[in-house]
């Protein structure tokens, strides 16, 4: 059976599917009464449904019983809170008719996957309330958790605490590391919510939310309220999403047992990595192995967020005691799953082949408001902030000056956390592929980060959902990638690298060469710029190339004034000229 099918297949079984009880549950075995009273109480996990690829989503009010007995309104996508679960395979195209059917606006980001500009969900881009528009876009991110969510201007806080967000599940069938699968893969949606709302989600932000983030005292998992799941004697997966608007949790088992990371935003890590506690901020998806083959039937462990200390103020706080779910061993099936020794090995970015200077991101809060600003400004949608081009690698380093937490996404791109306040050694959660990070108070970061898929307009912003409403985010526009253009049609004779023009230069020149039909042994071409301490700046080309004259664009607008060196190498020929930068 294909893993994706397992994984749907597990979402279904036992699936309640006449309305209005949009959620479901997995299937679990037959309980024996006795075992249920020694385990306690609560309600077992539910599950959303599962969405049919080219299908619609219709997004609308509903009214559905998250605490029992009792209706709440929420926003749901078609009918189902939380919204139906995405299963599909690396490789195949997406299509959803999303239908628009709130009095408000409206879109779909489709968080940490890479997609055209247009079917981002961007705020610029809204459905209109009673519009529709297909988002449709070729499913090319790594196996992994994903998930989709509001992003409408100023409502994304409101949407996406009323229920608008959803698991996106891509499954990779080459990724095939034994690892527990169908019922034993378990997605955790984490999201808290106000006991003294019980049982509506009203959403009312103030000054200390706008400040300190919308903050609960109870937590729902996939919607459901005091969850309990019944687990076997074996091992299992699961795939944990921060679905918070801004409660970041300290994970962790109450009786302190070890588990594996697994993976990360993007995808599957190197290698599993034991660990008993972590951090998750909101947007963050962490991935565990958790072996329940030391306890006895009738036994339950829960999952927590832990104390920690923090800033904010009450009534509600940040780095409260909450429990998450709680697991009741039951019998001693198999999930046939096993920890593997490694994984495929992720290709880390070299620093040394970042542009220079890194780009800064400066986090602040205006004292007199609580207007939440990126490098003294706020989010304006019709301002571009900054232009990266594609295939360039860059180093972002993020300040956060100010006393909260903040988990910085980037749209479009997967990342690779460098350091912390300059420290290379990384915690487990922040090592592998990613898509948002979390800078603890007064920390600095610096990630590396490259576009590679699409080019246009996209975001960077805060995912405390009422810090990124306030204006913490920031439009930056992918570009072409410096062109490299074949001159004429004449096969040169020689090999050479010609004086760039003009030079010196300000802050662009040309830079001609030719490949002859000698080094035919080996296409490959390398253009690469270095300063005069011998570091690489940028890398103009690399690939395949015909014999032929050719001419390559260098834009130094992000250098210092100085001398720089271009190399040209194909095969066993190399060639080396100066470039004067004069600003």
């Amino acid at each position: 059976m294909k893993r994706r099918d397992m994984i749907i297949r597990a979402l279904q079984a036992g699936a309640l599917l006449t309305l209005p009880r949009p959620l479901q549950l997995f299937a679990n075995e037959k309980r024996n009464p006795i075992l249920t009273e020694v385990t306690g109480n609560g309600n077992p996990l539910r599950f959303p449904t599962v969405f049919t690829n080219g299908g619609t989503m219709t997004l609308g009010l509903s009214n559905v019983q998250v605490w029992p007995s009792q209706n709440t309104q929420v926003i749901a996508v078609n009918g189902s809170y939380p919204g139906p679960s995405v299963v599909i395979e690396k490789g195949q195209t997406f299509i959803a008719n999303f239908i628009n059917n709130l009095t408000e606006n409206a879109t779909t980001h489709w968080h940490g996957l890479s997609t055209p500009e247009l079917m981002d969900g961007h705020p610029k881009d809204p459905i209109l309330p009673g519009n529709s528009f297909t988002y449709t876009f070729p499913v090319t991110n790594r196996g992994g958790t994903y998930f989709y969510h509001a992003h409408a201007d100023m409502a994304t806080a409101k949407q996406v605490y009323k229920g608008f967000a959803g698991f996106f599940i891509v499954v990779d069938p080459s990724e095939n590391f034994n690892l527990p699968a169908g019922q034993y893969d378990v997605p955790l949606c984490i999201q808290d919510h106000r006991i003294s709302d019980i049982p509506n989600f009203n959403y009312n932000p103030g000054t200390y939310e706008n400040n300190w983030g919308y903050l609960g005292d109870t937590v729902l998992v996939n919607g459901t309220p005091d969850a309990y799941f019944e687990v076997g004697r074996t091992l299992y997966r699961f795939r944990l999403l921060n679905g918070s608007n801004a409660r970041v949790y300290k994970i962790a088992f109450s009786d302190n047992r070890s588990f594996h990371i697994i993976a990360t935003d993007g995808g599957l890590k190197d290698n599993p990595v034991q660990a008993t506690q972590f951090m998750l901020s909101p947007g963050e998806r962490v991935e565990i192995l958790v072996d329940f083959s030391s306890n006895t039937i009738g036994q339950n462990v829960t999952l927590q967020s832990l104390a920690f200390s923090h800033s904010g103020t009450l009534p509600y706080k940040q780095g409260i005691a909450l429990d998450i779910i709680r697991f009741d061993v039951v019998n001693n099936n198999s999930s046939g799953g096993i920890v593997p020794a490694a994984f495929n090995p992720i290709s880390y970015y070299d620093p040394a082949n970042a542009i220079v200077p890194p780009r800064t991101f400066i986090l602040s809060m205006q004292s007199q408001h609580p207007m939440h600003r990126i490098n003294g400004f706020t989010f304006e949608i019709n301002r571009i902030d900054f232009e990266p081009r594609l295939h360039d690698l860059e180093k972002w380093r993020i300040i956060n000056q100010t006393a909260d937490f903040h988990p910085m996404h980037t749209h479009e791109a997967q990342w690779q956390v460098y350091s912390r306040n300059g420290n290379t050694n990384l915690p487990p959660n922040d090592k592998g592929w990613k898509d948002t990070v979390m800078l603890n108070p007064g920390e600095t970061v610096e990630v590396l980060v490259k576009f590679t898929e699409h080019k246009g307009i996209y975001l960077f912003h805060c995912h405390n959902l009422e810090h990124e409403d306030d204006g913490m985010m920031m439009n930056f526009k992918i570009l072409d990638p410096i062109g490299i253009q074949q001159i004429g049609t004449a096969v040169p004779e020689t090999f050479a690298l010609h004086q760039n023009y003009p030079n010196p230069f300000n802050p662009s020149t040309k830079i001609k060469f030719d490949i002859s039909t000698v080094e035919r042994s080996s296409k490959n071409v390398s253009i690469k710029v270095f300063d005069v301490s011998g570091k690489q700046v940028t890398d103009l080309y690399n690939g395949d190339l015909n014999p032929g004259s050719y001419e390559v664009d260098f834009d130094g607008s992000k250098l210092s004034s100085g001398i720089y060196f271009c190399r040209l190498v194909t095969g066993n020929f190399s060639d080396t000229i100066k470039l004067v930068l004069s600003k």
